[in-house]
C-alpha cells in the first residue's frame, strides 16, 4: 500500500475535492441496489441507531455498532480520492484484491490466492468464486479488468490513479498509454493476470494496489467519462463489500446494513454507523456509550491517562509507520535546497515529541522510523538553529519574505505543532504566516503551488518505497512540486531487486539523499492511541492504520 494520507498532524488523509452522495442530507436506502435476498430498506429496521435510542442496539433488537472518525469523507467515488477517511467508507461498500496488516504481511480479500511468475514480472490472482454484487450479480475477473481500465482512463477523474504506476501499459501517473492499454487480463471468470513494467519486488506492487476498489462493470459499462465523473452514478452504490450503504447525513454520519451474501462471512452486526467526531470529543463519546470504537484516529494525548482509567474501555497504544511532515514548495525560487535544509534543521522535533505526545512518538528526518527493517540509523535527526541561521544567510534568503504556511483547520494538535514550528523558524529570522483552511482547500491550494509550507501526514507502510508518490513529478500528490526523478530513481532501483539484502543499500542511500534534498521536513512518527468498548469483540486495532478494519468480524454484546 502506498502512502496513506492523514489530515494534518493526526496523520491520516489527504482528502480530495469531490461530490457527495447526497448534497441535501440523507440518501434513501431502498433504492441503493441492495441484494434481492435482503434489501437495504428491509435490513434497516426502519430507523437509525440514534433515533432508536442507543449505539449498541435498537428497539427492534438489531445489533448496531458506531465507529468514530475525526474527518468526513470527501466523495463517494472511490477512485477519485486520496483520503483515507473516504477509503474506510468505500471499504465497507466495495472490495479490493488484497489488504495489508500492520506487520507488512498481505492477506487476500477478493483474491483467494495469487502467484508470481519466475522473473517477478506478472502476478495472477484467483478470485473467490462466490462473491456477488449487492444487486445479486456475480463478481468476476471482468469486473477487475474493467475497474483498472476505469482507474487508468485519463478522462475519468481518478486521484488514486497513481496506485497503478507499476502495471505495464500505463505511464508513471497510472494513466493508460492508449485506450485500454493497461495490461490487466481476465484469464477466465475468476482468474486475472497483471503484467508489470519490469521485474520487481512483488509485495511492493501488492501493497500499492490495496486501495484500488473493484467497481461493478455491469453498472458502469457504456457510461461516458462525463457520466462517471458526476456524483449521480455513485450516490446509490452497488458493491461487493461486507456492508451495504443505507443512508447518510452529509459530513456527519453514514450508515450501513450488513451484506447477507458477503463471501468472507456475513457481518455479525446488523448495522454499522460511521460518525464524524471531533478528536477532543471521542473519549466522552466512548465513556457515555454514544461511540463503540475509534475507527480511525487517536484519542488526544491530554485524554490518554483518563482513557486508561475507564473500566468500560480497552485502550491500546499502537506503534505505527504513520508520520507527519512539513511540505516545502520546491518550485519557489527562495526555497532552494540549502534553504530547505536550514528550515528543516531549525525545527526542534524532540520538543514536538516530548511536549505534544508525552513519549508516544519518535522524531524522524526521513519517512522511515525505527520499526522499519529498512531504517538507516546513520541518518541522524538534525537540530542546529545556529547553523541553520548561517546557511540561510549564505543562501541569501530574503528575510523580509513572509512564508505562507497552510494547515488544516479544526485540529488542535496541528495548530499546536504549527505554532511551535513557527516559533522555531522565527528564532532563525524567518517570518511565517499560518493560513488555516479546510482540508480539501488545503490540498487544492498545495497542488496549485500556492503554499510555501504545509503540514501533511501519511499512514506510511512497511514498504520502503511508500513515499514515492509524494515526490514523483507525475504524482497527483506531489505537493512539494518536485520536477526531477533523482529520488524516485533510487527507489525504483531498490524495487527492481528481489531480496531484502539487495534492496536495503538502495533505501539506505534514499534516506541519505532525501535528507539532503529536503523536499519536506519529516517531523515524527507517533503511536495511535485508540480505544473501544469492552462489549465490542473481533477487532484488531493494530491493523486500522493499514486501512484494514475487517469489519465483518466485529461483534457487539448489547447486553453489557
Amino acid at each position: 500500500m502506498t502512502a496513506m494520507f492523514l489530515a494534518g498532524a493526526m496523520a491520516f488523509g489527504l482528502t480530495a475535492c469531490g461530490g457527495k452522495a447526497s448534497d441535501s442530507g440523507s440518501q434513501a436506502a431502498a433504492d441503493n441496489g441492495a441484494a434481492p435476498t435482503q434489501t437495504a430498506a428491509e435490513g434497516s429496521n426502519a430507523g437509525s441507531a440514534e433515533s432508536a435510542g442507543g449505539s449498541s442496539g435498537t428497539a427492534s433488537g438489531e445489533k448496531v455498532l458506531t465507529a468514530a472518525v475525526s474527518t468526513a469523507w470527501d466523495t463517494m467515488m472511490p477512485l477519485n480520492t486520496t483520503s483515507n477517511y473516504t477509503r474506510m467508507i468505500c471499504d465497507q461498500i466495495y472490495d479490493r484484491l488484497t489488504q495489508c496488516k500492520a506487520d507488512g504481511t498481505i492477506e487476500g480479500r477478493l483474491a483467494e490466492s495469487w502467484t508470481v511468475n519466475d522473473d517477478s514480472t506478472a502476478v495472477t490472482f484467483t478470485l473467490h468464486d462466490d462473491a456477488v454484487w449487492s444487486d445479486g450479480e456475480p463478481v468476476t475477473a471482468h469486473d477487475v479488468v474493467f475497474s483498472y481500465q476505469m482507474y487508468s482512463d485519463p478522462q475519468v477523474e481518478a486521484k488514486s490513479r497513481y496506485h497503478l504506476q507499476y502495471i505495464a501499459g500505463v505511464d508513471d501517473s497510472g494513466a493508460e498509454l492508449s485506450e485500454d492499454s493497461i495490461k490487466v487480463t481476465a484469464d477466465d471468470d475468476h482468474t486475472v493476470t497483471f503484467e508489470l513494467k519490469s521485474s520487481m519486488f512483488a509485495d511492493t506492487f501488492l501493497q500499492d494496489i490495496d486501495t484500488v476498489f473493484i467497481i461493478p462493470k455491469h453498472i458502469f459499462e457504456g457510461k461516458t467519462a462525463q457520466e462517471i465523473n458526476a456524483p449521480d452514478l455513485w450516490a446509490k452504490p452497488v458493491g461487493s463489500g461486507p456492508f451495504i450503504y443505507d443512508s447518510e447525513i452529509n459530513g456527519e454520519r453514514m450508515e450501513f446494513v450488513k451484506n447477507p451474501n458477503y463471501y468472507l462471512g456475513v457481518p455479525k452486526v446488523d448495522r454499522l454507523v460511521i460518525r464524524v467526531t471531533d478528536s477532543a470529543s471521542m473519549l466522552a463519546g466512548l465513556i457515555n456509550g454514544d461511540l463503540d470504537l475509534i475507527g480511525y484516529d487517536s484519542i488526544i494525548i491530554d485524554d490518554w491517562e483518563m482513557a486508561k482509567e475507564q473500566e468500560n474501555l480497552v485502550t491500546v497504544s499502537v506503534p505505527t509507520t504513520s508520520y507527519s511532515t512539513v511540505i516545502f514548495n520546491t518550485d519557489k525560487p527562495y526555497l532552494g535546497q540549502e534553504v530547505r535544509q536550514a528550515l528543516s534543521m531549525a525545527i526542534n522535533r524532540q520538543v514536538l515529541v516530548d511536549a505534544l505526545f508525552q513519549g508516544e512518538a519518535e522524531a524522524i528526518v526521513t519517512p522511515f522510523c525505527s520499526v522499519s527493517p529498512y531504517y538507516n540509523q546513520d541518518v541522524e535527526v538534525w537540530y542546529d538553529p545556529e547553523k541553520a541561521k548561517t546557511m540561510l544567510q549564505e543562501a541569501n534568503f530574503p528575510f523580509d519574505q513572509t512564508l505562507v504556511f497552510y494547515i488544516s483547520s479544526g485540529n488542535s494538535v496541528t495548530e499546536r505543532i504549527a505554532a511551535l514550528i513557527v516559533q522555531d523558524l522565527q528564532k532563525v529570522g524567518v517570518k511565517v504566516q499560518i493560513e488555516q483552511v479546510d482540508f480539501p482547500t488545503l490540498m487544492s491550494n498545495m497542488l496549485d503551488g500556492k503554499h510555501d509550507l504545509g503540514i501533511i501526514g501519511s499512514g506510511g507502510t512497511m514498504d520502503p518505497s511508500e513515499s514515492r508518490e509524494m515526490i514523483h513529478p507525475d504524482s497527483s500528490v506531489n505537493f512539494c512540486q518536485l520536477k526531477d526523478t533523482e529520488l524516485t530513481d533510487i527507489i525504483d532501483k531498490g524495487n527492481a531487486e528481489l531480496t531484502f539484502e539487495a534492496r536495503k543499500p538502495y533505501f539506505d542511500e534514499y534516506q541519505v539523499k532525501i535528507r539532503e534534498r529536503s523536499p519536506m521536513a519529516y517531523l515524527y512518527t507517533k503511536n495511535v492511541l485508540t480505544a473501544y468498548n469492552k462489549r465490542v469483540s473481533g477487532v484488531e486495532v493494530e491493523n486500522f492504520n493499514s486501512l484494514n478494519w475487517s469489519s465483518w468480524n466485529w461483534d457487539i454484546d448489547a447486553a453489557q
